[in-house]
């Protein structure tokens, strides 16, 4: 069977009936339009000569079609190396707390290294953002529709991450510690509430020079970076 009667096989009928037309004012052919199962939020494209296979996340398989749309547009507008663009309809979809709140339940079903719960055992993260939030380091809109938890395995290396668009925030168990000081849980917890902060901005660096500056604002920033390193080595 050649590349042209291959077309939408093992496709979903209306993602392939969205992104058609996309593809197509490209002078190209859409070979396939695919859903992907990922824990994170993904998509990509692949291309055979005129033919383009499109795979996008199941995140969006219940958006709108204008979303799907518009999202669509800036996958395939990335073929040829073009600067990825994100439409303002696909934008406020996913910054909605409606899309937040019922992705977001995926999101931490996918993720198998969470707890799920802000309270360690010998740790509570929501102890730390009370002590930022009353030290005046964080604004509590920052933290608007959001969610603390711990994960299952002590990394060092990645003492904590982000998720700005499911407004997720996962701390290392390695840091539910009574040896490892408040001071730098709290260190991490204020890194990780200035990604929230920053809110989903797809294409901007994450640690950007503002964002430096802002977690420099941490009053024991360099002892807090000293302990974490030596946490690293194994030396403290």
């Amino acid at each position: 069977m050649n590349r042209k009667r291959e077309t939408m096989a093992g496709s979903d009928a209306r993602l392939y009936k969205l992104i058609y037309p996309i593809v197509s004012d490209l002078d190209l052919e859409l070979g396939t339009a695919k859903y992907c199962r990922a824990k994170e939020f993904q998509a990509s494209w692949k291309r055979s000569g005129g033919f383009v296979d499109v795979i996008v996340t199941d995140y969006l398989m219940d958006a709108p079609d204008d979303v799907i749309i518009d999202f669509s547009k800036t996958v395939v507008g990335t073929i040829g190396n073009r600067t990825p663009v994100y439409g303002k309809t696909y934008l406020e979809w996913v910054r909605s707390d409606d899309y937040i709140n019922k992705k977001r339940k995926l999101y931490l079903k996918r993720s198998r290294n969470l707890t799920g719960s802000p309270e360690g055992n010998e740790r509570n993260i929501i102890d730390s953002l009370d002590r930022l939030l009353d030290s005046g380091l964080l604004d509590p809109s920052g933290l608007d529709n959001s969610f603390f938890t711990w994960t299952n395995t002590p990394n060092v290396r990645k003492v904590g991450f982000c998720s700005p668009m499911m407004r997720v925030v996962g701390i290392s168990c390695a840091l539910d510690d009574v040896e490892v000081p408040e001071f730098v849980l709290d260190y991490v917890v204020f890194h990780e509430s200035l990604h929230l902060a920053q809110g989903y901005v797809p294409g901007q660096r994450p640690h950007s020079k503002k964002f430096r500056s802002d977690e420099r604002r941490y009053p024991k920033y360099e002892e807090a970076e000293r302990f974490l390193r030596s946490l690293l080595t194994g030396t403290k």
